[in-house]
């Protein structure tokens, strides 16, 4: 009976708190032109030119003649009207959408409604991840103990904190303690409530060094390399101010963790006698190009390990002019005469505001249609791929450290919430092999992400009231794109296929879950997210065969050295580029649930986004519009570069009968038709190969043939040997790996 009474309250909670709203149709005969989630209700129907357009409480569908746009309304950034008769829609993975209409009036109406709906909400139970998880729990309360955990996350994810500790061996005993002073947040609403600390650090010394940090953000160790014990902390910068105020206690932390690292890896057996194989890098100054090269080139390995703690890198991501500017704003940087052993190294990474504008540059380049000539330079002045470099670099001067150098590393930026996860969690991916695996990530993630309080709600644009568009920053999705470049460059490495990553940028932006919800834990705590929404985790979970790299072996490389120089990145065509869609809720896929109506039989969950084939590429095309076929037109190149050709051509475009997200190209209005947009795509990549075949004719470079989504670019170091028959028997499309 008590079963039955909780059922029927959630049934009412449902029903009453999400009730479905009155649908409005602009035409009689026109009907919902899409399947609907659980608890989505469509609220307008109407006709567009050459198309159906309707609105939900999640998504914009517009139905054109061979094409379709399927978009959750909170990947949407802004909506205008750039003429009487169009609309202009922005999106926050790159994308736009162009809908045009027949009369000034019908335009204006689906504008207001329109920008009602993508405005950031007054509550966050506005949002469509509550009533999409109270519509599931009423629809399977009969069947509870069956479908009830389908939205939760596994063990790994709600029990990361406790494994991790014992997975990555720290010594509780003599060198490190878990400190519980942070318990119900009461120091620091944007950290964890358990954080990892040297032993003889009192909790009053720590309250101590939480008034010197920047958001009381103290210095805390998130990693531990199981073989020589060096350890990486994380923190937000010392409040120096124009003073120059000192902290004793916090230069005795910091101090503390170079002393603990020499314990632990005495402790655990793993020392070498005399010597000492720390480098020093270039201390008090920006790490140029140059010295970064010298840095890595000169390394010898851990070739001995001092008795003596190692001398502790801090690693500022700001540029040392920008450190200092912090100074007015009562911040600043360590100064090294203070912190003896230690040395600062500043990255000079750009900040969210350079990184937003950069952002902004690539999708004005991504949906206009360029001379494909000027492509790449023009590529190279939106500076995109320089900040994916210079993250690289921060990431991989830290796997030095830490790996060949034995050294303890502290790395954090102004607040510690933006550029020191990028940082810490693309280093904790190259050191260790299980953030690699399909749980492992999640740990990651969840542990340096969401732990940490990376401000998700402020920089997506879906929290309460999250009106500050100098808050917005895709920092998150800069940090995928950098996972991106490495599943390039290790193919075999990662668990995990690009789709995963593709489908993992979509939901951090789409709120039909609540993993990326409110701006750090302790607001998760408050709202009951865990409690009232569907975890990410559930869909990107390691038994959906859509999602697992076939190459992956658990045999590849331990620690992993990417290329970091910009000519050897590439843009991730899968996410910024038009022939692909942005959001696919009609796979859906999007949730652990079945859609209702449909069998899970039919349709496999987490299905991938497809690409066009560019043998069907004319019938996609007008008869007007000249189309280029240049797969063999360098008679100097061998048959394996053209077959990475011609794989760089298909993974631009798409296959036939795929839903375009650039729907609006069919339109009248002089609006090229797809199969020029599509040329411009086969254009890109093509010039993109060209390019780096010159680099590869330089270094000597060997590439292999490419799979499309796990198989792309083969980096030095990671060569893959394929058989050719193999790769000729392999699927050309993601969906069908």
């Amino acid at each position: 009976q008590d079963e039955e009474t909780q059922h029927s309250l959630e049934c009412i909670q449902a029903n009453q708190i999400f009730p479905r709203k009155q649908l409005i149709r602009e035409d009689e005969n026109l009907q919902v032109p899409f399947i609907e989630l659980h608890g989505e209700s469509t609220e307008y129907v109407g006709r567009a030119e050459d198309a159906i357009i309707a609105l939900s409480n999640y998504r914009l569908h517009i139905k054109f003649k061979e094409s379709v746009v399927n978009v959750p309304l909170q990947l949407i950034e802004s909506v205008e009207c750039r003429d009487i008769f169009q609309l202009h829609l922005t999106c926050k993975d790159c994308k736009v959408i162009r809908c045009q209409f027949s009369t000034f009036e019908q335009c204006q109406d689906w504008l207001k409604r329109l920008n009602n709906a993508i405005r950031p909400p007054s509550k966050i139970e506005d949002l469509f991840s509550f009533a999409y998880h109270a519509w599931c729990m009423e629809v399977y309360a009969s069947e509870k103990e069956q479908h009830g955990d389908l939205c939760r996350p596994g063990e790994h994810v709600t029990s990361r904190f406790k494994n991790e500790v014992e997975r990555m061996g720290f010594d509780m005993n003599n060198a490190w303690r878990i400190s519980n002073i942070n318990e119900k947040y009461k120091l620091c609403g944007s950290y964890p409530q358990e954080i990892i600390v040297p032993a003889w650090i009192t909790d009053k010394e720590l309250e101590s060094v939480a008034s010197f940090r920047s958001w009381k953000r103290i210095p805390a160790v998130v990693y531990r390399h199981q073989s020589n014990g060096a350890v990486i902390s994380r923190c937000g910068q010392p409040e120096v101010s124009w003073w120059g105020w000192r902290n004793a206690d916090d230069e005795h932390l910091v101090q503390s963790v170079a002393k603990a690292c020499a314990s632990d890896s005495r402790s655990n057996s793993n020392k070498l006698m005399n010597g000492n194989c720390s480098r020093d890098f270039p201390n008090g100054g920006d790490l140029s190009d140059v010295e970064f090269d010298s840095s890595i080139s000169n390394a010898s390995g851990a070739e001995s390990l001092a008795i003596q703690p190692q001398k502790l890198l801090i690693l500022d991501a700001r540029s040392y002019a920008a450190a200092v500017a912090n100074r007015a704003k009562g911040g600043g940087c360590e100064c090294p005469e203070y912190y003896p052993n230690c040395e600062v190294v500043f990255m000079g990474m750009a900040n969210i505001h350079s990184i937003r504008k950069s952002f902004q540059s690539l999708r004005l380049l991504c949906t206009q249609m360029p001379d494909p000539g000027n492509w790449l330079s023009a590529l190279e002045s939106t500076k995109w791929l320089q900040h994916l470099s210079v993250l690289l670099k921060s990431a991989l001067l830290v796997v030095h450290a830490v790996d060949r150098d034995q050294r303890p590393v502290l790395v954090h930026c102004s607040d510690g919430w933006d550029r020191t996860p990028q940082i810490v969690a693309l280093a904790k991916l190259l050191l260790d092999p299980y953030y690699r695996t399909t749980e492992g990530f999640q740990v990651l993630v969840e542990t340096e992400w969401l732990d940490f309080g990376h401000k998700f709600a402020d920089r997506c644009g879906h929290g309460e009231n999250s009106d500050d568009l100098n808050e917005r920053c895709p920092v998150f999705l800069q940090w995928l794109d950098c996972v991106h470049q490495l599943q390039r460059q290790f193919p075999c490495s990662f668990e995990f296929n690009e789709a995963f990553l593709v489908k993992l940028v979509q939901h951090t932006y789409s709120c039909l879950f609540g993993t990326f919800l409110c701006n750090n834990a302790k607001e998760r705590g408050e709202k009951h997210t865990q409690e009232r929404t569907c975890s990410v985790w559930s869909l990107l979970r390691a038994a959906n065969k859509a999602f697992r790299n076939l190459l992956y072996s658990s045999q590849s490389e331990s620690v992993l050295y990417p290329v970091c120089h910009v000519r050897n990145l590439m843009l991730w065509s899968a996410v910024y580029l038009p022939c692909s869609s942005p959001s696919t809720p009609t796979d859906d896929t999007c949730a652990p649930y079945p859609v209702p109506g449909s069998s899970p039989d039919d349709q496999p969950l987490g299905r991938l986004p497809k690409t066009r084939s560019f043998d069907n590429l004319t019938t996609a095309c007008d008869s007007s519009v000249p189309t280029t076929n240049r797969r063999s037109s360098d008679p100097s190149l061998n048959e394996k570069w053209q077959e990475h050709r011609r794989s760089l051509e298909l993974s631009s475009l798409g296959n036939p009968g795929d839903d375009l997200f650039d729907g609006d190209s069919l339109s009248k209005q002089g609006r090229a038709p797809v199969g020029a947009e599509l040329s411009v795509a086969a254009g890109v990549a093509e010039g993109q190969m060209e390019n780096i075949l010159q680099e590869a004719t330089k270094e000597d470079v060997g590439l292999e043939e490419h799979v499309r989504g796990s198989l792309e670019t083969v980096g030095k170091g990671n060569e893959v040997a394929l058989d050719k028959k193999r790769t000729e028997n392999l699927p050309g499309n993601v969906s069908d790996l």
